[in-house]
């Protein structure tokens, strides 16, 4: 096979991509339905595998939307073209986000984090944490560490094998480390989100992994806490002026409450401003949300898919 020939050859599995380019896998998905970004072909049993030259072009399209570009105006441009973006993007506003996270790279202060956590060991949650801003990349501590952690919290926290004092202690740990992990990474054209949960919602998880989220996917994330009354978010919403607003709502009960909230807060912020709610209790307000012009995200990757939508 001659190296033209290996370029073309789909041969990669996606994790294998994911790893390549720091792209996470959700949302290499993501711009493949939505955007046709890349068109994998299919392997004898059905998963998906790409080729060098896919490779090529994801790297130059994470580095476009690293710059600000929306990934619905360059997606659907070749690798020549892309480089030639990027290099202005670079030329006009400075080098790329830093290099993507290694599978595993952040295991060992994700182990040293829960096993703190269980014991409820303040200080060296706070040194395990410490250590891995330190030895890791942005991105790395966010896919590795900081996500998977939360995730962890709430997966334990629903089985009934952690209580909500080892949730408020690792909130209150992360939450100072949301507004600090992305400083100096983003494009100054970079789209700002307010995250927080509305008042008589006093779980944050949801919030946090929210803007951990938006801070892995270059948005400036002004994370407000929990527990807001409709006014106090419109109140910061006239300050910082941002693209969207991202709510989590965990209760089930007390959505007369939420519902107030949500029509107040819809009520009092500029219609263009996008307000997005996801959380455990999102099923049962959904007709709700689309009566009043609120977007309902069911998981996850919806979520990030907003994100995209709304700004990259």
């Amino acid at each position: 096979m001659t190296a033209s020939e290996m370029h073309t050859e789909p041969r990669h599995p996606i994790g294998v991509v994911s790893a390549r380019t720091g792209i996470p896998q959700d949302l290499l998905r993501a711009w493949e339905k939505r955007y046709h970004a890349v068109v994998p072909k299919r392997g004898p049993t059905g998963r998906r595998l790409y080729t060098d030259d896919d490779i090529e072009k994801l790297r130059l399209l994470k580095q476009a939307v690293a710059g600000g570009r929306r990934i619905s105006d360059v997606a659907a441009l070749g690798a020549a073209e892309l480089r030639e973006l990027v290099q202005e993007d670079v030329t006009e506003a400075g080098p790329p986000i830093p290099a993507a996270s290694q599978p595993g790279e952040g295991d060992d202060y994700l182990e040293s984090a829960l096993d703190a956590l269980e014991r409820l060991d303040k200080h060296r949650l706070e040194s395990a944490l410490s250590e891995a801003t330190v030895s890791l990349s942005a991105p790395a501590l966010r896919q590795t560490v900081i996500a998977p952690l939360l995730h962890t919290i709430g997966d334990r926290w629903r089985e009934g094998s952690m209580r909500i004092v080892h949730e408020h202690l690792a909130s209150a740990i992360v939450r100072g480390m949301i507004s600090t992990i992305g400083s100096g990474s983003k494009s100054p054209t970079a789209p700002t989100i307010v995250v927080t949960t509305p008042a008589g919602q006093r779980h944050e998880l949801g919030a946090l992994l929210a803007a951990s989220a938006a801070e892995e996917y270059g948005w400036n994330v002004f994370y407000l806490g929990p527990d807001l009354p409709a006014e106090e978010i419109a109140a910061a919403v006239r300050q910082v002026n941002p693209r969207a607003i991202a709510l989590s709502v965990v209760y089930q009960n007390g959505n007369l409450q939420v519902q107030e909230e949500l029509r107040k807060l819809r009520r009092y912020v500029d219609p263009a401003i996008d307000i997005i709610v996801g959380g455990r209790a999102v099923t049962s307000l959904k007709p709700f949300l689309d009566d009043v012009g609120i977007k309902c995200v069911e998981d996850f990757s919806q979520f990030q898919s907003e994100l995209l939508d709304l700004g990259l």
